[in-house]
């Protein structure tokens, strides 16, 4: 049956094949079954068809391979290689040692000025030694020139200090004996000139000052470290006023087991002020300054008190409370400080003269109670050479010494000062930034604005509000060195006798300009300018300063 189906098939393949040979013979005979060309339109509607995607499946399926992981077995063989080693002898490191800079026991700077400007100062010292330090100073600087239409505003400033330190094993001791003698004249009076004598004007100043102190040299936090001193100062002037100081003190440190630290300073002050026509003001204070400080990185905190016990006509206790916070925000960067605190500050003759040397008739002289002072600020060291303070506070203060100009001499203009005591409530802010690139150049800018709002008076006499103050110094090559400093001091305030009300001081403007040239190592010149813009003012009222002037000399080192 199924070799009869197989025939049939080839059967009917036979005949297929033979009828496409027969078509095809006729296709290419033309003659033959020539159909002609005709055109054939086929319309029809358009059914559109989409053929089927066939999607490749993102299901894993599992490996249906089977692995078969043959066991192995590793050997590993032990040889030994032979070494040998050979110890060379090793050269020893020496660090190489620091050049000494060249000291010189001598050192002496003298110049000459405009305005009959005489300057000397001598420097003379030990040298390099681990037992001794001693030396000398001496100094002197006048002036004879004059102000136009004023009197004669002649001064001089002359002193010698001799010291010396003795280094022991264990302990340093450390002694100084000096003497100023200063010389001024009231000149804050107009025409005639001459109305007055020098001697009738000369105001001067004679200071002398002994100090001795002795401390151990130890560097371990944990052990006592401690300090003590004595001081003696004798101050008077021609007009009758004498003062003798004696001061008695010893401070001390020592950290805790629990790394806290202790320390203090305990003080006698004993002083003894003479007013003219021999009448005399004892005024002693003992104080002691307990202090607790402790650290919780980054933040370190003190706390204390102020004590301080004023004798005078009666005893008077003051107890003020102290505490301090000192924050390092960033590690060498930043850190941030905040105090409170109150003391009795101290007032004294000598300090007041040394600030305005003008005063005349009997001055009294008051301790400062600073009841409340409150100050914080930060530090930011912007770089290596950049830094940059900022500070403020607020302080409550009674017997806040304030100099006063008294009434004009009639029939003349001359004018004195003195002092007067007032409640005050002090405000103040303060900015400075430095930059400094090693020895070539430095530039410093600082900015103060101090509120008073005394008590009783409604100007603060002679204290500006605002002062401003820039320095630098530039390195040209390594022969010369150009310095400049200037200042700016706002309005002050004095009082008009004449109105019953206040008269205004300028402000001002002053500035100095320096430059000095390298000859050798030992020997170099200066030229100073003061006063570098010629500006016409007064630092008290009545008393104008020198304009512009300039001073040329020489120091040397031997």
């Amino acid at each position: 049956m199924n070799k009869m189906s197989i025939k049939y098939r080839n059967a009917s393949a036979l005949l297929f094949a033979l009828i496409c040979l027969q078509m095809s013979v006729f296709g290419q005979d033309g003659k033959q079954g020539n159909l002609g060309d005709e055109q054939i339109n086929v319309v029809k509607a358009y059914q559109p068809t989409l053929s089927d995607a066939f999607k490749i499946s993102n299901i894993p399926t599992g490996d249906t391979a089977v692995t078969f992981i043959p066991p192995m077995t590793y050997e590993i063989e032990k040889v030994n290689y032979p070494t040998t080693y050979t110890i060379s002898p090793i050269k020893a490191v020496r660090i190489k040692d620091e050049n000494l800079k060249e000291l010189y026991r001598g050192f002496i700077k003298a110049g000459y000025g405009t305005k009959n400007t005489p300057y000397a100062e001598l420097f003379y010292n030990s040298l390099r030694s681990k037992d001794f330090d001693g030396g000398i100073h001496l100094h002197h600087i006048s002036s004879t020139g004059k102000v136009k239409d004023y009197g004669f505003p002649g001064m001089s400033e002359s002193g010698a200090k001799l010291y010396g330190s003795k280094f022991l094993k264990d302990h340093t001791l450390k002694g100084m004996v000096s003497y100023d003698r200063n010389v001024y004249h009231y000149y804050g009076y107009l025409d005639p000139p001459d109305q007055f004598s020098k001697s009738e004007t000369k105001h001067s100043f004679d200071d002398i000052n002994l100090g001795i102190s002795f401390g151990n040299n130890e560097t371990n936090l944990k052990r006592l470290r401690y300090n003590t001193s004595l001081e003696f100062t004798s101050f008077n002037d021609n007009e009758g006023h004498a003062e003798h100081n004696f001061v008695l003190s010893g401070n001390f440190a020592k950290q805790l087991e629990n790394k806290g630290e202790l320390s203090g300073l305990v003080e006698l002050d004993f002083i003894n002020y003479e007013f003219p026509e021999n009448e005399s003001d004892p005024r002693h204070v003992f104080r002691a300054n307990p202090r607790y400080k402790f650290e919780f990185e980054p933040v370190m905190v003190t706390v204390g008190a102020n004590l301080a016990v004023e004798s005078n006509d009666e005893t008077d206790f003051h107890i003020y409370p102290f505490a301090r916070v000192d924050y390092e925000v960033v590690a060498g960067t930043m850190d941030f400080f905040a105090e409170i605190s109150g003391d009795l500050n101290r007032g004294t003759f000598r300090d007041l003269s040394r600030t305005n040397p003008f005063m005349g008739g009997p001055v009294a002289v008051l301790n400062t109670d600073k009841k409340f002072d409150l100050s914080g600020g930060f530090n930011i060291k912007l770089d290596r050479q950049l830094l940059f303070h900022l500070s403020g506070g607020i302080r409550s203060l009674d017997d806040d010494a304030f100099f006063v100009n008294l009434p004009e001499e009639a029939p003349t203009t001359l004018v004195k000062y003195n002092v007067g005591y007032l409640k005050n409530s002090q405000a103040y802010i303060h900015t400075e930034i430095s930059y400094e690139q090693y020895e070539k150049a430095g530039l410093s800018v600082a900015a103060t604005y101090q509120s008073n709002s005394p008590k009783d008076i409604d100007k603060p006499l002679f204290r500006p509000n605002f002062r401003l103050g820039l320095k630098g110094y530039y390195s040209i090559g390594e022969k010369i060195r150009v310095t400049s400093e200037w200042a700016f001091s706002g309005q002050q305030y004095a009082i008009n006798y004449d109105n019953d009300g206040f008269r205004s001081v300028s402000g001002y403007v002053d500035g100095s300009l320096g430059i000095d040239y390298l000859y050798s190592k030992v020997l170099s010149v200066f030229l100073n300018f003061n006063n570098f813009t010629a500006s016409d003012y007064s630092r008290w009222y009545n008393y104008p300063s020198y304009r512009f002037m300039v001073m040329g000399g020489l120091s040397y080192s031997f």
